[in-house]
């Protein structure tokens, strides 16, 4: 099986070519690098050889002059081990280490998706590479903390294995947790590749990876599903984060109209509450974008969950059955085509915006003057049919 690598940020300054004095930059192993990764927390490994250097020590930002605290401090055989972790902001990034004057120095892309992100390109950077990984760092980074290894706890805390040691943030403090890194069961997903011992994912759709579990969701690869863009991809990860998230269902936004218009920008002025005279359909407003669409996928055309038709009536009961004389005497409300749109069927959606509009009823145009009228029935076609 070929192998990707997966989401990781742990980066590390070189020791041979960073170190001055009784102070050496562990992490990450090149001053000039590229990061590509979703979590915008960097993590900066030091290692302190005399304890009077301690005090010394610190890190800032370089343009806006913003130093960071250490979040963990740890001894091992009279070395000091001083992790921080600092914010990034896309783009380019400068780090300063004092008394060094060591720079670190990376540009950062954030990511909704792993597809289509070479990790072996030049300067991209993961710490789970061979080359990368400090020795010294498994002296602590196991799954059992060893007896001769004293944790500053005030500044950190309770150790814990491995992975979390490092990645507790991806988990820590989120209400929805995906279950494999909240039982700490990371290789549930993530893999070493013995030959190179990188922690990965099997290459492909990631999706091939999320069926193992959830295999429900198999159904959406029926051939004639209309699939939402992010799954037919294949990275369930844009929508979902596989770790964990303040929100239910691990989505990346408080609701979700807020995380269709992520992507969805021509929507965001639906979602605007001091839009005037501008009328949002109730729906949209009460329940969300996702009680017409589905998601994922379905058997109709933009993932609705039902015909058009028979999704608005669901609703607008007193409508059920009509198909003709609505509202105009004897104007269907169904039919083979639509005048305006190839490739369409004619349906509510042909008169009525199912988002919101400026116009009453959520029309498409304005009834007086018959200005919604000419949008199909134009003189040219009213010309052919005499």
């Amino acid at each position: 099986m070929k192998l990707i690598l997966a989401l990781v940020v742990l980066p590390v300054f070189c020791a041979a070519t960073a170190s001055a004095g009784q102070i050496s930059v562990l992490a990450p192993a090149e001053t000039d690098l590229v990061l590509n990764s979703r979590n915008t927390i960097l993590n900066v490994v030091v290692r302190v050889d005399d304890q009077n250097d301690l005090a010394r020590l610190s890190l800032k930002e370089e343009k806006s002059g913003q130093g960071y605290e250490p979040a963990g401090r740890y001894e091992r055989e009279n070395r000091y081990y001083v992790h921080y972790r600092v914010p990034l902001k896309k783009g380019s990034n400068t780090f300063t280490l004092a008394p060094t004057g060591n720079k670190l120095k990376i540009r950062f892309n954030p990511l909704s998706s792993l597809l289509n992100v070479d990790f072996n390109a030049p300067k991209s950077y993961s710490f789970h590479k061979t080359e990368t990984i400090p020795a010294e760092c498994g002296g602590c980074h196991t799954d059992k903390l060893p007896g001769e290894a004293r944790i500053d706890k005030v500044l950190y805390g309770r150790f814990s294995p491995a992975c979390y040691s490092c990645h507790s943030a991806m988990v820590s403090g989120r209400e929805w947790r995906h279950f494999p890194s909240s039982a700490l069961l990371c290789r549930s997903c993530h893999q070493p590749d013995p030959e190179k011992d990188l922690l990965t994912v099997p290459a492909g759709k990631i999706e091939e990876l999320c069926f193992q579990c959830h295999v429900n969701e198999r159904k959406w690869r029926n051939k004639d599903s209309h699939i939402h863009g992010p799954v037919g991809t294949g990275d369930c990860t844009i929508c979902h984060d596989p770790h964990g998230s303040a929100n239910r269902y691990q989505l990346p936004a408080a609701g979700e109209k807020q995380l269709c218009v992520i992507c969805h920008v021509d929507k965001k002025k639906y979602l605007d509450p001091g839009q005037q005279n501008f009328a949002v359909h109730g729906i949209l407003n009460a329940k969300g974008c996702t009680i017409c669409h589905s998601p994922h996928a379905t058997q109709f055309r933009f993932q609705l969950t039902h015909e058009i038709n028979d999704l608005c009536v669901s609703c607008h009961t007193n409508l059920e059955g009509v198909e003709d004389g609505h509202p105009v005497q004897n104007h269907p409300v169904k039919g083979k085509s639509d005048p305006r749109r190839k490739g369409f069927p004619f349906t509510c959606t042909s008169c009525h915006n199912p988002h919101g509009s400026r116009y009453q009823y959520l029309l498409i145009g304005d009834v007086r003057g018959g200005n919604i009228c000419v949008k199909c029935h134009s003189a040219k076609q009213e010309a052919g049919r005499n």
